[in-house]
Order: structure tokens, then C-alpha cells, then sequence
């Protein structure tokens, strides 16, 4: 699967980045016109609260003199300006509120509200005009006149000033704001890099990648669900493929079955046709009187039998092998001694090895006792003694002869002397009516099928078998458990 990479204006790390950005120019902005259109009215709230807490604290002291006084004295100089005066005299005075001869307060008049009350404006007194004011009028509880004022023309200028104070501290701000944005945006994608990176890869079915987490959050959670999903992914993938190699192997079995029952008819149908044949032929030559005297009659007769044995051999032998193929023949396992069994064998064939002028070598007679099926192990090793005598030339050699091995078991052995099988023959000589020499083979009357039952035998113990050519013939072996 192509990875199209993704260009920066259309990533993650820029869009975040964009958002924080215009997040913090929207507030230096949102900061800068309140400071502009705001300022001045929350400025003059400020005050006029600050001129009230000053009247209402007044009002508490005015209530003792001395106290009074000395508060006075120690009035700091940044506090709103002040003016106190009683029916009598001046109490207290600040040289910004001015006191002209046309004025009441030259004349000590009291002023015109309740006591205990105040008013706010912000029009300057007598005297201060062209300036801005903001001026609170009271009175105590005991009769004291009070003017608190404070100025409120610098306020447009502080405001002026603050806003470029503040633009300067936006550029700044935004120059390490997008620094940290942009460091703290990578920060954040790249875990989202790293599972889209992995996605892809699980999308490419590699399952092999793992994201590698450092923390609780929903990130680590989303790494940690993508890994057991590719876990199972993988698992459920292998899986799939061992299912699918074992379907393929299953097929070809099938097939390669398929295959032999194919061969395996097409064989039969060849073998038993020839004794049909000459069966066939025969008969009808007696039938018709074509010998002539008794002796040919008798040859006729002698062939028609012959090839009667023939063909019932190979049926009993077929069907032994299929029974053995299809786990239908039970094994009924003895303890047995093998070398009664051989001797038992050898002493059958005698006159067969007598007319071929035959060598036999010495039996070794001391008794091997082994595990396995009595009947089938002797009709592997009398198919083994027929093929040796029928592939042993005039005054050749025969030997059987056994020995334990290293895995527990004894390997019976079965040589005779003669011309080697060829290597290209060796793998196939256990398939059905697979002949080296076919016209040898029909010669002494063999059926191909032999072999092979050799192999379904020794398959249906779970044994080894085989052959192998040696200097001066062939040996054919089996093994049987000794335990």
C-alpha cells in the first residue's frame, strides 16, 4: 500500500497550531479594545468606589475627634484630595481644592444634604475648569461638610498608554506563543503520526508494528486497543494461512489420490486383461477343436489353469492391499520369534532355491522375539524372498539375516546378489504394478502389486522399510519394535 505523504498545511500539527494561534490573537484582540472602550468607565467605577470606602471611613472616625485628627495627620499624600470643615473652621484641607472669595466654602456654609448622606459628580468646582473631576459631596452623622475628588483626566492617556504597552506585549507574546504552539502541537501529533503510521501498516497486513505508550491517557488507550488488535490480526492471519496451506496440501492430496486411483484402475484393468484374454482364447480353442491330440489339449488346459491362478492371485492380493490401505485390516499384534518365522519361510521356498542352484546363507538361529502382526510380517518377508528369487541370477545368493539398532527396534534383512535397481527406480518400486523389468516381471509371473503391500504393511505398524543397493546386489529391510 503507497504512502502519500501528507504536506504541512494540511496536517494535523499545522491545524492545531492555526487554531491556538488565532485563539491568542483573538484574545490580545478582544484585550485591546476592551482597554480602548472600557477602560475609562471601570477606571471611574474605580474611583468613585475608591472616593465612597474614603467618605464612609470618614464617617466612622468623624464620630471621635482625636482619632479623627490623627488620621488626618497621617493621611498618605496618593489619596484622593480632600476637604473637612465643621460650622466653625477648616479641619483638614488639600492645596487642589481651591477656596475663592465667591465661593461658599469661604464662608464655611454647610452643604445642602441630609446627614450621613453623599452625592458624585464629575462637573470641577470653581476653578478647575478645563479639568475632568470626579467629586464627592457628604456629610457625617455629626455634621462634618466633607469634598473627596480625585482626577480623571489622565485617564484617555494611561489608556493610551496601556494599549501600546499591550501591542508590544501581544508581537511578543505571539512570537513565543508560536514556538511553544508549534513544539507543544508536535508534541501532541505525534503519538496520532505513530497510530496513523501503524494503521497503515496494519492495512498493509504487517502486523508486526507496536505502539509503545507512556501514559493513561485516551491516546496510550487508543495505542493499546490497536495493539491487541493487530496481535489478533496477526493470529487470526497466521492462522488463516496455516488453514489455507493445510487446504492446498489437502487438495493436492486429493489429487495426487485421485491420481493413483486413476493409475491404480487403469493397471488393474491392463493385468487382468491379459489373463482374460488367454483365458478367453484358449477356451475358445478347445471349444472349437483347434488342439489337436491329447497333448495340446492338455497344454490348453495347463495354460487356461495357470492363468486362472494368476488372475486370482492378483484379486486376493488387490484386495489384501485395499483392505490394508483403507484401515480395515486389524493388526493383531504378538509377540513372535523371528527367526522361526524366517526358517519357516526358508524351508518353503527350498526347492525353488534348489532349482536355481541358489546359495542360501547360514540362518542365525538364536531367537529374536519381536512385536507386531505374525501373518503380515510373514507375507512381507515371503514377498521379500519371491522378489530376491526372481532377481537372483543362476547360482546367486540369498541371505536373510537381522540385528538390533540404536532406536530400539531389529532390522530384518533380505539381500540378494544381482544388477542394482536404478536410481530413478528406487523412489516408485512401492506404487502399484510399478515394474523395473516388465518383461521379467511377466516372465515369472509377478503382479506388480507385491511391493506394495510390503509398504501398506509396515505403514499400518508405523515401522521403517525400504532399500538400498550395495556393491554386489540389493537389500531390502524392515524394523520391528523389540520392546
Amino acid at each position: 500500500m503507497n504512502k502519500r505523504p501528507i504536506r504541512f498545511f494540511h496536517s494535523l500539527t499545522f491545524k492545531l497550531y492555526l487554531a491556538a494561534a488565532i485563539c491568542i490573537l483573538s484574545l490580545l484582540t478582544i484585550n485591546l479594545l476592551l482597554n480602548t472602550f472600557a477602560f475609562s468607565d471601570y477606571y471611574r467605577d474605580q474611583k468613585q468606589t475608591e472616593l465612597v470606602q474614603t467618605f464612609d471611613e470618614l464617617n466612622v472616625l468623624a464620630q471621635e475627634q482625636e482619632q479623627l485628627i490623627r488620621h488626618l495627620q497621617q493621611r498618605p499624600a496618593d489619596k484622593a484630595a480632600l476637604l473637612l470643615w465643621n460650622d466653625f473652621q477648616i479641619l483638614y484641607r488639600d492645596r487642589s481644592i481651591p477656596l475663592l472669595d465667591d465661593t461658599p466654602f469661604f464662608s464655611l456654609s454647610p452643604l445642602d444634604i441630609p446627614n450621613g448622606t453623599y452625592t458624585v459628580n464629575d462637573r470641577p468646582l470653581r476653578g478647575q475648569e478645563g479639568t475632568e473631576k470626579l467629586t464627592l459631596y457628604g456629610r457625617t452623622q455629626n455634621g462634618l461638610n466633607v469634598i473627596l475628588q480625585v482626577s480623571l483626566s489622565d485617564t484617555g492617556q494611561t489608556a493610551a498608554i496601556a494599549n501600546r504597552f499591550l501591542l508590544l506585549s501581544s508581537i511578543v507574546t505571539l512570537l513565543i506563543s508560536a514556538v511553544a504552539v508549534l513544539l507543544i502541537s508536535r508534541y501532541f501529533t505525534r503519538p496520532i503520526t505513530r497510530l496513523s503510521a501503524m494503521a497503515q501498516n496494519m492495512a498493509a497486513f504487517n502486523f508486526n508494528d507496536r505502539y509503545v505508550t507512556y501514559g493513561k491517557d485516551e491516546l496510550a488507550e487508543l495505542g493499546n486497543s490497536l495493539n491487541i488488535v493487530s496481535e489478533t490480526m496477526e493470529s487470526t492471519l497466521s492462522k488463516l494461512k496455516t488453514a489455507n496451506a493445510r487446504l492446498v496440501n489437502d487438495m493436492e492430496r486429493v489429487e495426487q489420490q485421485n491420481e493413483a486411483r486413476r493409475s491404480f484402475i487403469s493397471n488393474v484393468s491392463h493385468e487382468l486383461k491379459t489373463p482374460i484374454a488367454l483365458i478367453q482364447s484358449y477356451a475358445e480353442g478347445l471349444q472349437e477343436n483347434v488342439a489337436e491330440g491329447e497333448e495340446q489339449r492338455r497344454f490348453y488346459c495347463d495354460v487356461i489353469r495357470d492363468e486362472s491362478d494368476r488372475l486370482s492371485q492378483i484379486i486376493n492380493r488387490m484386495t489384501m492391499l485395499m483392505q490394508l490401505e483403507s484401515g480395515k485390516e486389524e493388526l493383531q499384534i504378538e509377540h513372535f520369534d523371528v527367526a522361526q518365522l524366517c526358517q519357516r519361510l526358508l524351508t518353503r521356498n527350498a526347492p525353488l532355491f534348489a532349482q536355481q542352484e541358489i546359495t542360501l546363507s547360514p540362518l542365525n538361529v538364536e531367537p529374536a522375539f519381536v512385536w507386531g502382526d505374525p501373518q503380515l510380517i510373514e507375507n512381507v518377508l515371503s514377498n521379500y524372498l519371491s522378489n530376491a528369487l526372481h532377481h537372483t541370477e543362476k547360482g546367486g545368493t540369498i541371505a536373510v539375516s537381522w540385528a538390533p539398532t540404536e532406536n530400539g527396534t531389529l532390522r530384518i534383512c533380505v539381500f540378494n546378489s544381482g544388477a542394482p535397481i536404478p536410481g530413478d527406480d528406487l523412489p516408485r518400486i512401492w506404487e502399484s504394478f510399478y515394474k523395473v523389468d516388465k518383461a521379467r516381471t511377466r516372465a515369472y509371473g509377478g503382479t506388480g502389486i507385491g511391493l506394495s503391500i510390503v509398504a501398506a504393511v509396515m505403514r499400518v505398524h508405523r515401522m521403517p522399510y525400504g532399500v538400498r543397493n550395495l556393491e554386489n546386489g540389493v537389500e531390502f529391510y524392515i524394523e520391528l519394535p523389540l520392546k
